[in-house]
C-alpha cells in the first residue's frame, strides 16, 4: 500500500510539474533573440529611408524651410531608432548567468521590456518615414526590395 501511495504521489509531482506555465528564462530569451534577428532586417529600411530623406533634403524638391526642419527632425529620429537598437546589442548579455533560474527570468524578461521599446521605436519611425517618403513620390525601402525580387 505504501508503494502504491509513493507511485502515485511521484505520478501527481511529475504532472502538476509538467503542467507548470511559468515561462522560463530560455523561453524568454529565445523570444528576445527573435525579436532582435527581426530587428536586424527592419534596421536595414531604418538606414535606407534616412539615406532617401537626405537626398531628398539636398534636392530641390523642399517647398520650405519648416519642410526642410521637418525632414531634419525625422532624419535625426531614424539615426535615434538605430542607435538605441545598438545600445541594447551592445549590452544585452546573450550567455547571462544568474545565481538563480529566477535571476535569469528576470534578466531576460527585463531585456524583453528593452527590446520591445527599441521594437515600437522602429515601427513609429519607419511608418512615419515611409509616409513621408511617399508625400515626395519615392518608395519606401521596403517596396523596392520587393520589387527587385520580382524580376
Amino acid at each position: 500500500m505504501k508503494n502504491k501511495i509513493t507511485v502515485i504521489a511521484s505520478a501527481l509531482i511529475l504532472f502538476f510539474g509538467a503542467c507548470n506555465t511559468d515561462p522560463k528564462a530560455n523561453d524568454i530569451k529565445k523570444e528576445v533573440l527573435n525579436i532582435h534577428d527581426k530587428l536586424m532586417m527592419d534596421g536595414e529600411k531604418v538606414i535606407k529611408n534616412k539615406m532617401k530623406l537626405e537626398s531628398i533634403l539636398k534636392s530641390d524638391k523642399i517647398k520650405s524651410a519648416k519642410d526642410s526642419l521637418s525632414l531634419a527632425e525625422l532624419i535625426f529620429r531614424l539615426n535615434k531608432a538605430d542607435e538605441n537598437m545598438m545600445d541594447w546589442m551592445h549590452f544585452f548579455k546573450d550567455d547571462f548567468k544568474g545565481k538563480t533560474e529566477q535571476e535569469d527570468l528576470d534578466y531576460y524578461k527585463s531585456e524583453m521590456v528593452k527590446i520591445r521599446a527599441v521594437e515600437d521605436g522602429y515601427i513609429k519611425v519607419t511608418g512615419e518615414s515611409d509616409s513621408v517618403l511617399k508625400v515626395y513620390n519615392i518608395l519606401p525601402a521596403e517596396k523596392i526590395d520587393t520589387m527587385h525580387h520580382k524580376h
